[in-house]
């Protein structure tokens, strides 16, 4: 596969990539669902929606990638994260993963809505960031995410109990954009190039989605 990386000069043209791949499909008319990412890639998201919202986005559901459980004004919690940082889409319908309830509740109700977002939705669009280890979402290497076949999973972890999108799921979506800045992802961006298994490298699932954008800073 060719991949279709983009070396950038700014910020700006991420953020403008983001927002115009989401409106398409909404001035077209389609059901959008957009899974977004937390940390580093937030400032991008946020930058995007302040463009998207000067549009229609009635026919928008937001919901995320993944999420560490615990309570939804968790400090740790990537929702938490973008709405204080400035998420705001005043006319979408917003699916966050949180609610204050117990785990097995938690993902009862998350996958119960989750698949019927995903069976309403004509155009399925993620935001994923890339980890040093070859993850993206929260499916990292050798986890339970890597081989489940529903669309969302559960997993412990030392650091963070992890709640996902799978690899199942993200086979499925029309496209997806990768955001992977700093140094330190360059040689991670270039092994995406490689026949690795997903188990070694769960990003490798990206090559998958038949519109794959990933946006690097490499020199």
């Amino acid at each position: 596969m060719n991949l279709n990386i983009k070396i950038i000069n700014n910020n700006e043209e991420v953020s403008d990539f983001i927002s115009s791949s989401v409106l398409w499909p909404l001035k077209m008319g389609q059901k959008v669902l957009l899974f977004i990412s937390g940390g580093s890639v937030i400032p991008f998201e946020i930058e995007a929606t302040k463009k998207i919202k000067d549009f229609s986005n009635k026919n928008l559901v937001v919901t995320l990638a993944d999420e560490r459980f615990g309570l939804p004004d968790s400090s740790d919690s990537n929702w938490f994260k973008l709405v204080s940082r400035g998420f705001d889409l005043p006319e979408a319908k917003l699916v966050p993963y949180l609610s204050g309830l117990s785990l097995s509740e938690t993902m009862k109700k998350i996958k119960g809505e989750l698949n019927e977002e995903l069976s309403k939705a004509e155009y399925k669009i993620a935001i994923l960031g890339l980890g040093l280890d070859g993850h993206t979402a929260g499916i990292l290497p050798y986890s339970d995410a890597v081989t489940s076949r529903e669309n969302i999973c559960f997993f412990e972890t030392p650091t963070y109990d992890r709640i996902t999108i799978t690899p199942k799921l993200i086979s499925e979506l029309n496209e997806v954009i990768v955001i992977a800045m700093g140094e330190d992802k360059w040689p991670i961006v270039s092994l995406l190039s490689k026949d690795i298994s997903i188990e070694d490298q769960p990003a490798q699932i990206l090559k998958k989605v038949p519109i794959l954008t990933i946006f690097s800073d490499h020199k």
